[in-house]
Parts: structure tokens; C-alpha cells; sequence
């Protein structure tokens, strides 16, 4: 372990080898453990524990008793929920300095991403907080000689299992959290394994603010075994899961199959085109499509992997795409400057060198830049860009989830883009770049994807939804239609003639 690893990891205000449940530090049910690395050097910074069944049953029951019995839903009114997210978002910013060390630390990434992250991280929890006072139903007048009225009622849907994925471990926390407490819900939220920390520091910020009740929030670690346990819990009303498609679709199935069947939200893969149009900025458009891709390591559901160039301007933007690619900073993420960081382990770096090897090999494409090794050390990977690729080929239809950008062959017409775009298995983001606003208009209003950028990729926004179409999943993140999804209507019906 570095030296300044090791004295970020010291200076930690919560015991690493402890969980957070029912508003206490406790033990688990388990002698094992859990090593957290950091992915720039593969060194190990950490130890935390492997929860068990036992542990998420007492965390669900915990969750569940604070929900029907507890203050939270029956007691606090909504400006009391309000105050307590908008003390917690304070809390999170007073500390903000060490958790982007520590973000940075576990899972690689540049220090100004992660500054940027919790600069999100903490408008999540403030806006999501606004919505905390204005749950409202509708008044349905009575109808001619009738005699009934009635009215809605919207109410908190429950207990809510999260699994949660590795690649923006506190920024996604505050996806799925924030909008769920603000609707009254209570939560069990399991992170990643490669990169819980960051949520161990959370759970300590929310207990110190001494606002929210035991058991509104709780936080069990380890792999499949007991996310397949919080999944399969009946007392869990509704799973929240970001992760892969083929993990998403058993979380799926998984909750149909128990004695009570629970709503899902599940977002997860995508291979999101790009189109570069002949009236496109070259020059701007290459560093906005490296960027598009290369952010967080490629390891982005809706990364910018899959592009499209017109063919007018195909020879003129390759040039232009490769100086971008190779003018990627990499180097010590917690360093001002970087650009690019590692992967997150060992496997999803041999992952995608296998993947660029398949590139190579087997589909036939041609290597523009990268495709190997970075620095040395850890698991870093250098940008890496083909082009000439077969739109069918694995490169570019399978997702990657690491810096490896597909330059398609040239295309002429962009109802052809829209109609290869229109069969892929994924649906959860695109971007054009054009000034051509008939272009624009007919690939936004004929492409079937949750987020469509145009002239940009990746900006996101709180009062914008975020989620996909078929294999990308269902449900929305972000956005009121967020909050949405953790509240539930009750209609009320009244006899007026009674």
C-alpha cells in the first residue's frame, strides 16, 4: 500500500470491519472478508466483511420495522424528511474533501471526475429533498346521480432492496437513496464489492446527523450470495438493481419466482451509437466523442462506443480522432490532470484486452490507436480505437465496459443508421453531432433509446430521467419519475349517500 493510500484509509471516521444496521455498527454473522484494492497499483487498501443471509435478514427486518412502525413513514411529516436530506447533503459537502480522496482511491478514477461526482452527489439529495412535502393524489368529483366520490391517495411503496453497481459507487447511491427516502421508503443497499467504502462513509455521514430513525437505512456487503438474498427476502417490496443484462434479467426473474411478487427498477447495459454528420465541427466532435467514451475508463452503461461517420467526412475525422484518443492524460488519479483512469480489477481489465484482442484477431478491424497495457501497473489500459468495423461484429455490439471506441464503416444515409440502431438489443443512449436540425429532429424523434444528446455525450441532470428501452432495462432514475417509482397510489371511494 502507498503511503498516502495507507493514510486515507487511517484517517477513515467508521470501522471498516463492522456493518451498518439499525442505526448501529455491528459485527458479522461471518468470519469472512473482503479485499478492496486500489486499481491504479492492485495493492490492497482494505478489509471489510462478507455479509451473510443472516445478515441482510436482519438488516430487511430491521428496514421493514422501521417502515410499518417506525417514525420515518408514521410520524415525520414531509418537511421533517425534507430537513433531514437537505442536513445530510450538508453533511456529505463538510466531508466532501476525504470522500473524493477515498472515491478516488478505490475505484481509480481522475480526482476532478470524482470532484464533479460529488458535486452531483450532493445536488441529488437537495433537489430529491423538494419533492419530500409535495407528495399529492387527485379529487375525483362525484359523477350525475352516482353517489360515490373519490380520491387518490399516494403512499411510500415499501422496503427497498438495492444492489448497486461498481463503477460510480456514490453518485449512484445518490440515484437510487435520495428519491427513496424522500417518498418515505426504507432501504437496504448493498454496493459493489470491488468499491464499498464510499458507502460505509455515507452510512456514517446519515447516522451522525441523528435525523433518521434505525433501520431507514442499511448497508450489507458481499457478492452474489447475498444479493441473491436481499432479492429473493419477502419482506423487500420493491429491488433496485444497475448492473449487467444477464444479472438483471435473473433479478427479474428472481423476484417473480418468490412467494410475493415486488416491483424491480433495473437499468443496465447499453452500446450507445454516436453519429457524426458531414456539417459536424471535426475538430470539437473527436475531443467530445474520446471524452464520450473514454469517461470513467469506458466502464459507462452508456458510454460512447459505437460510432458512426459520415462517409464525406470519414477520412478527414479518423486523423482527428486518433490525436484525441492519444492525447488522453493518464497517470495518478488522485493527481490534478488525469484524464483517464484503470479499470476496476483484474478481470474486467483481462476482459477487455481480450476483447481488444477479438478486435484484432477475429472481427477484422483496424487498429487506429492503443490496444494494449498502460503505465505498468494496476489494471490501466490505453485508449483504444478501431475503425473500419463491421457493425455486426462483437467489438461492436457487445458491451465492453472499458476505453475501447468502434468506428463503424462509413455510412450515407442516416435513415440506414437509424434503421441498424432500431434492431440492436440495447436502448439506453445515443448522440449526434450535427447543426442540421431536420437530421436532428428525425434521429431524436425515430431512435428508441431513454437519453438522446445532441452536439454533446454524458451530461446528466436531477430533474431529468435517465433509463432505457429493452436490454437496457426498465424504470427510470432521476427525474420526478424517479420519485415516482417509490410512491404507490391508493384510490379512496366514498358513498356519499350513506
Amino acid at each position: 500500500m502507498t503511503t498516502s493510500a495507507a493514510a486515507a484509509i487511517a484517517r477513515l471516521p467508521f470501522d471498516k470491519g463492522r456493518i451498518y444496521i439499525n442505526g448501529e455498527w455491528v459485527t458479522s454473522s461471518s468470519a469472512g472478508t473482503c479485499d478492496v484494492e486500489n486499481p491504479d497499483t492492485a495493492e490492497v487498501i482494505a478489509t471489510v466483511p462478507e455479509c451473510t443471509a443472516e445478515d441482510l435478514d436482519r438488516a430487511v427486518r430491521a428496514a421493514h420495522t422501521a417502515f410499518y412502525d417506525g417514525p420515518w413513514v408514521n410520524e415525520y411529516s414531509g418537511a421533517q424528511r425534507r430537513d433531514a436530506m437537505i442536513a445530510l447533503a450538508g453533511a456529505i459537502e463538510g466531508s466532501r474533501g476525504e470522500i473524493e480522496l477515498l472515491e478516488s482511491l478505490n475505484t481509480g478514477k481522475p480526482i476532478a471526475d470524482v470532484r464533479a461526482e460529488l458535486d452531483d452527489t450532493i445536488d441529488l439529495f437537495r433537489h430529491f429533498a423538494g419533492y419530500a412535502d409535495k407528495v399529492e393524489g387527485r379529487h375525483i368529483a362525484a359523477q350525475t346521480n352516482s353517489g360515490f366520490e373519490g380520491y387518490t391517495v399516494k403512499v411510500p411503496v415499501g422496503v427497498i432492496g438495492f444492489i448497486n453497481a461498481f463503477n460510480y459507487p456514490i453518485c449512484l447511491l445518490a440515484w437510487k437513496v435520495a428519491p427513496a427516502l424522500a417518498a418515505g421508503c426504507t432501504i437496504v443497499f448493498k454496493p459493489g464489492p470491488q468499491t464499498p467504502l464510499t458507502t460505509l462513509y455515507f452510512a456514517h455521514l446519515l447516522d451522525k446527523t441523528g435525523l433518521f430513525p434505525p433501520g431507514v437505512f442499511n448497508v450489507v456487503l458481499g457478492g452474489v450470495a447475498v444479493g441473491q438474498a436481499l432479492v429473493d427476502h419477502d419482506l423487500v417490496d420493491k429491488v433496485g438493481f444497475t448492473g449487467s443484462v444477464a444479472t438483471g434479467k435473473h433479478v427479474i426473474r428472481s423476484t417473480a419466482s418468490t412467494r410475493n411478487v415486488r416491483s424491480t427498477s433495473v437499468e443496465l447495459g447499453g452500446k450507445s451509437p454516436g453519429v457524426v454528420m458531414p456539417d459536424a465541427d471535426l475538430d470539437k466532435t473527436a475531443r467530445l466523442v474520446v471524452g464520450g467514451c473514454m469517461c470513467n475508463a469506458g466502464m459507462n452503461c452508456n458510454a460512447l462506443s459505437r460510432l458512426w461517420v459520415h462517409r464525406d467526412v470519414y477520412d478527414a475525422f479518423l486523423p482527428r480522432l486518433k490525436a484525441a484518443a492519444e492525447a488522453m492524460r493518464l497517470g495518478t488519479p488522485q493527481e490534478d490532470g488525469t484524464e483517464m483512469g484503470p479499470l476496476i480489477d483484474r478481470r474486467q481489465y483481462e476482459r477487455v484486452l481480450e476483447y481488444i484482442r477479438i478486435g484484432r484477431d477475429e472481427d477484422g478491424a483496424q487498429l487506429l490507436t492503443g490496444g494494449g497495457p498502460a503505465l505498468g501497473r494496476g489494471y490501466w489500459v490505453q485508449p483504444t480505437v478501431f475503425s473500419n468495423v463491421d457493425p455486426e461484429a462483437r467489438i461492436a455490439t457487445e458491451e465492453i465496459f472499458g476505453p475501447v471506441l468502434s468506428v463503424l464503416r462509413p455510412f450515407d444515409s442516416l435513415d440506414e443508421v437509424i434503421e441498424v440502431e432500431r434492431r440492436s438489443e440495447f436502448g439506453l443512449a445515443a448522440s449526434i453531432f450535427s447543426r442540421n436540425h431536420q437530421a436532428i429532429a428525425k434521429f431524436t424523434r425515430r431512435l428508441r433509446c431513454g437519453t438522446i444528446w445532441v452536439n454533446t455525450h454524458n451530461p446528466l441532470f436531477s430533474y431529468l430521467p435517465f433509463g432505457g428501452f429493452r436490454n437496457s432495462g426498465f424504470g427510470r432514475e432521476l427525474g420526478y419519475e424517479s420519485f415516482d417509482g417509490y410512491l404507490a397510489s391508493k384510490s379512496i371511494i366514498d358513498d356519499l349517500s350513506y
